[in-house]
């Protein structure tokens, strides 16, 4: 099976790659694990300005691009954030995070989530009751601004991160560059299999975030370890590897990129493994049995009272409202 996905702009994107979201850890822990990830043959780097740590991992480009590695011989992603949806201030977002992170231009460049936040006051723009202040910008207009970005040679490719099939639909019926890569949520209890059909259909590669179910987050249903499900377990003895080594050798067989995130050497060199396996056709189908449907990153914002709710509910496009049949999904040209 080949290590790369091709990408309907002809680029080639390493299927498995290392995320670099690694909140509340310690200062400069990302950077290095990064630099031992492309020492030891990782070449998909999938930053974000939300991760806070651009600045950090561009410290860490700077050293070893040009000497340990050409920067031709790595992919990396960055997003834009939700403050920077008006079309005027996507390239602002787009040179501020190039900066950060010393590079001269993305591979991939993301729209990070469909809902917009106001400019000016930090990332996370509150009102008085503590909700997020939204406005209201067309993801179809946000996405023509990522357009121009390609134009002008900041970006290679643009993707879009936590959209639904209409959201999409909308953009390949409005703009005229359709969408190289999705990036969702997708595991074994979530596998997102309509977006999966409808990437596929529509020659979009899909890159799958949180393997391994995010089991650490505080919010969500409350369930064991995606890694010690007794399918898992039973599929990882079988092939003699570990269960997180069956989850991301599952996705890769199915089409799907996976961007796993470590600091741990260890763990690093162990998901370079997932191309010396092969899971057999009942691998595949005990699998797809776990699904539940259950998402657990939808981010949330506690209110002054103290109350929970979902961060972007009150935003016509926070992605999550909305969902299609297969049927209707997959009904369009």
């Amino acid at each position: 099976m080949s290590r790369v996905m091709k990408l309907n702009t002809g680029q080639e994107m390493p299927i498995l790659g290392l995320g670099t979201w690694h909140h509340g850890k310690e200062k400069g822990e990302m950077a290095k694990a990064m630099s031992f990830a492309i020492k030891n043959g990782y070449r998909h780097i999938d930053c974000a300005h939300i991760y806070l740590n651009e600045t950090e991992l561009g410290e860490e480009f700077d050293r070893i691009i040009g000497k340990d590695i050409q920067r031709e011989e790595l992919f990396i992603a960055g997003k834009l954030w939700s403050t920077h949806h008006e079309p005027e201030r996507v390239e602002e977002g787009c040179r501020n995070s190039l900066k950060a992170l010393n590079l001269d231009y993305f591979d991939l460049y993301y729209i990070h989530w469909p809902a917009a936040f106001e400019y000016g006051d930090g990332n996370l723009p509150k009102d008085e009751n503590g909700r997020i202040r939204h406005i209201d910008v067309n993801p179809v207009d946000t996405w023509k601004a990522m357009e121009d970005l390609v134009k002008k040679g900041l970006v290679k490719a643009i993707g879009v991160c936590n959209f639904n099939t209409k959201q999409m639909k909308d953009i390949m019926a409005n703009a005229e560059t359709k969408p190289a890569v999705l990036q969702v949520e997708s595991n074994p209890r979530m596998q997102n299999e309509i977006l999966r059909k409808f990437c596929q259909k529509h020659d979009i590669a899909m890159i799958g975030f949180s393997s391994f179910g995010s089991p650490d987050l505080p919010w969500g249903e409350k369930l064991p370890h995606i890694l010690i499900d007794p399918i898992l377990t039973t599929i990882a003895e079988k092939h003699k590897r570990s269960t997180a080594l069956c989850v991301l050798r599952w996705q890769i067989q199915r089409g799907v990129g996976v961007i796993p995130k470590s600091v741990l050497e260890t763990e690093l060199l162990e998901n370079l493994k997932v191309f010396d396996m092969e899971l057999d056709d009942d691998d595949m189908r005990q699998i797809e049995t776990m699904d539940k449907n259950i998402r657990k990153i939808v981010p949330i914002v506690t209110l002054k009272d103290g109350t929970v709710e979902l961060r972007d509910l009150h935003n016509k496009n926070n992605g999550f409202t909305f969902e299609e049949t297969e049927a209707d999904a997959l009904n369009c040209a």
